[in-house]
């Protein structure tokens, strides 16, 4: 987190002297990016080792931050480009997150260090440990594989969205800060709800929801109400992804392993990440809404039904079983 702490920050402020195209790349892009995955995955990891009852509520709350910051922070953004411009709104965003890190990083203690690796498993860069393999945990990373690849669509093809149905492009601002809004409070509600009535419960279900709402309600929006239901409904819903994945993920591998093992479920998801939103945008390019819409909501679908079938394992067929 250290790391994370300082070339975060410093890509920012380095993007923020960028002349061409490719300065962007490095700083912003690689530099930055770098920067927010050694801050984020070793710190996701840390509320469920410190929790046991209320894991999925403590790890939902910690989550909660990153919807928060994207209602507060985009406007705060435009504003301060507005008035000093980008290059030094960079910078200061660069400074705020330099102290707001900082800060994270000296209030963060693991619990349980991971344990060491044997024979060929031992080296530095290895992230994959053949021990942690199971059934169960192969099923969760083929979840983790598919559900990133849609999760920011609606995110980020809201300003298009509006404006396809007729809006003003300004509203997709205000859709997206809505989604975010109700992600944030998705991400805590779910974590209690999850120490309820079991994390596989909450996760399988809530994820199967998001896919119907993507396939169903998105894709029949022809007006701003009915737009705004599908923004409410989805920003409850998809977040399960981001708050339950660190729980399902210790309740498998074992707390203890919670680092390596989670690690390797946000390994799996660098693929959907990265391809996801720019397969949908070529495909709403080449085609329409209606394909756009459908395979980010299909994906989806795919990822609950991995999720379903680990929670049956789990459950051992059971249906009305907490688990």
């Amino acid at each position: 987190m250290m790391i994370g702490t300082v070339i975060a920050p410093l890509g920012f402020i380095l993007a923020s002297f960028a002349t061409e195209l490719w300065h962007v790349y490095l700083s912003q892009g690689i530099l930055f990016g770098l920067g927010a995955s050694f801050v984020f995955c070793p710190s996701i990891t840390l509320p469920s080792q410190w929790f046991t009852k209320r894991r999925a509520l403590a790890t939902g709350l910690a989550v909660s931050g990153s919807g928060i910051g994207g209602v507060c922070f985009s406007p705060m953004i435009q504003a301060i480009v507005d008035s000093i411009g980008y290059r030094n709104c960079l910078r200061v965003q660069g400074g705020v997150g330099f102290g707001i890190l900082s800060l994270a990083t000296s209030l963060a203690v693991s619990r349980y260090r991971p344990p060491p690796l044997e024979g060929d498993s031992a080296r530095w860069y290895h992230f994959y440990d053949k021990t942690l393999i199971s059934r169960n945990f192969v099923l969760l990373l083929c979840f983790s594989f598919f559900v990133p690849f849609a999760y920011i669509v609606p995110f980020f093809l809201a300003p298009q969205f509006v404006e396809h149905i007729g809006l003003e492009p300004s509203t997709g601002a205000v859709m997206i800060s809505v989604m975010c809004a109700t992600n944030a409070l998705c991400r805590i509600c779910l974590g209690y709800l999850a120490d309820k009535i079991g994390r596989f419960n909450t996760l399988s279900s809530f994820t199967f929801s998001a896919a119907l709402f993507i396939m169903l309600i998105w894709q029949f929006c022809t007006t701003y109400t009915v737009y705004v239901v599908f923004c409410v409904l989805y920003g409850l819903t998809a977040g399960g992804f981001v708050s339950l994945l660190p729980v399902t993920t210790a309740d498998i591998v074992g707390v203890e392993n919670i680092q390596r093992g989670l690690g390797m479920a946000y390994m799996i998801t660098v693929i959907g990440n990265l391809v996801g939103t720019p397969i949908i945008g070529l495909l709403l390019k080449q085609f329409n809404w209606t394909v756009a819409i459908q395979f980010a909501g299909g994906v989806t679908l795919i990822a609950s039904v991995f999720i379903i079938i680990l929670r049956n394992i789990m459950a051992d067929g059971k249906i009305f079983v907490k688990v």
